[in-house]
């Protein structure tokens, strides 16, 4: 993009890069809702309609009037990151047009980045393997050493300062960027959630732009609670109540969750500990290559790899259509294991799925519940996952048949205990 186009981005002659970045973000987001605007013809619609055609996972728009402006953004070294979140391992980034987050490690963080690429790895293939699973995971693009000094040299001066509170150039991991929940479900969640005084405030507030939703299926909001005072839609509570309010698909948000968490444990071999089931938007794209594809990488040659190995590689986007999407994220506390650990050791594997099972945010339907809707959340968990679990066994490894049923066992044995 040239200066002239730049500028067309802004209301000064000179924007800060920062000024930029956020002007281009604001204008895409803009762009993306008028499309979802237009085709699912929400004008004059009330705001618990809203939330309930767009968070479906039925919902999906047209993007094309947006691909102009998208190649625009890539066409341009004006534009920096901003960040869109913050883990316990590092800040995560996105670049304004690109289809690619950056998480950056904290100092302290680094051999923590380094598992969390190879227990999401694991579970990326594992869900290839799987083509009608409904969750996605996000595409793994590229690790980036901090000693990779052309990368650096390149994308350093793109960082925020303000933004960053520990040395760079550090460890990174792009992965595909998972894109917020469309404004008009955002403003839908504001004027139904916020407190009146702070809808204004918030619906300006750059921040809530990053909109992903925690789907609590075993969480219900407290009663006679007023709305929280500090509202914020980055990472959005989702509990059971206000999902069952709005008419939203808690039957197939179990069903998809528990075949996610069935491949993750028995496909991928890895517990789950603190990922996080959220709403979101994907964009139906093509990417030139991934590292699983480009550098002919398999989990076993991962595996052994030394920690920290630069795994540089491009990237090309092409955002053509946008859908609401239950997606999986966070591996960076999960543990993995060999196949031989489940035979060798099968009562303290099933322990540990079990404590991983209770100690996540409650993402999941807990058993011994009072209400109908919850026995039947249960129900449809629990048969979703022993069947995904079944079929997945009856093809790797029959020494682990026993397991999966145990496992529900377990997570209602504890479910007991705790209310004892």
């Amino acid at each position: 993009m040239d200066d002239l186009n730049a500028s067309r981005l802004s209301s000064t002659s000179t924007p800060s890069r920062t000024e930029l970045t956020n002007q281009l973000s604001a204008k895409l987001d803009a762009q993306r809702n008028e499309d979802v605007e237009h085709e699912l013809q929400l004008e004059n619609t009330t705001a618990h309609d809203v939330l309930t055609r767009v968070l479906s996972l039925t919902s999906q728009v047209s993007t094309m009037s947006s691909f102009a402006m998208n190649n625009m953004a890539q066409q341009t070294n004006l534009v920096g990151f901003r960040t869109i979140g913050f883990g316990q391992c590092g800040i995560i980034f996105e670049r304004p047009g690109r289809g690619y987050a950056v998480k950056v490690s904290r100092p302290s963080f680094e051999e923590a980045l380094w598992s969390d690429l190879k227990a999401h790895f694991a579970v990326f293939q594992a869900f290839e393997q799987q083509p009608d699973i409904a969750v996605r995971v996000p595409q793994i693009f590229s690790y980036v050493h901090r000693d990779n000094s052309e990368w650096w040299e390149t994308h350093l001066p793109l960082f925020p300062d303000a933004h960053v509170t520990f040395p760079l150039p550090a460890m990174c991991l792009l992965t595909e960027r998972i894109l917020p929940l469309p404004k008009v479900a955002r403003q839908a969640l504001i004027d139904t959630y916020c407190p009146v005084s702070f809808r204004d405030v918030a619906s300006s507030q750059d921040t809530n732009r990053d909109c992903l939703a925690r789907i609590y299926l075993g969480r219900r909001r407290p009663t006679g609670h007023p709305p929280p005072a500090n509202f914020t839609l980055r990472n959005f509570n989702l509990c059971l109540d206000q999902m069952i309010e709005l008419g939203l698909p808690v039957y197939d948000y179990a069903r998809a969750i528990a075949e996610a968490l069935a491949t993750i444990h028995w496909s991928a071999n890895v517990d789950a500990y603190d990922v996080e089931f959220v709403l979101g938007s994907e964009a139906e794209t093509g990417y030139t290559h991934d590292i699983s594809r480009s550098l002919g990488l398999t989990r076993k040659i991962l595996a052994a790899m030394p920690s920290q190995t630069d795994l540089e590689s491009k990237i090309s986007v092409n955002f053509k259509r946008c859908v609401t999407r239950i997606w999986v994220l966070d591996f960076n506390l999960c543990t993995t294991w060999e196949d031989r650990i489940g035979w060798e050791y099968p009562e303290q594997l099933v322990s540990q799925l079990v404590s991983a099972f209770f100690e996540n945010d409650p993402y999941y339907p807990r058993p011994l519940s009072e209400s109908e809707v919850e026995k039947k959340l249960w129900g449809q968990f629990s048969s979703a996952y022993l069947h995904t679990a079944t079929g997945i066994l009856s093809t790797k490894d029959s020494r682990f048949s026993a397991l999966p049923q145990k496992f529900i066992d377990g997570c209602v044995l504890r479910q007991r205990e705790m209310l004892q």
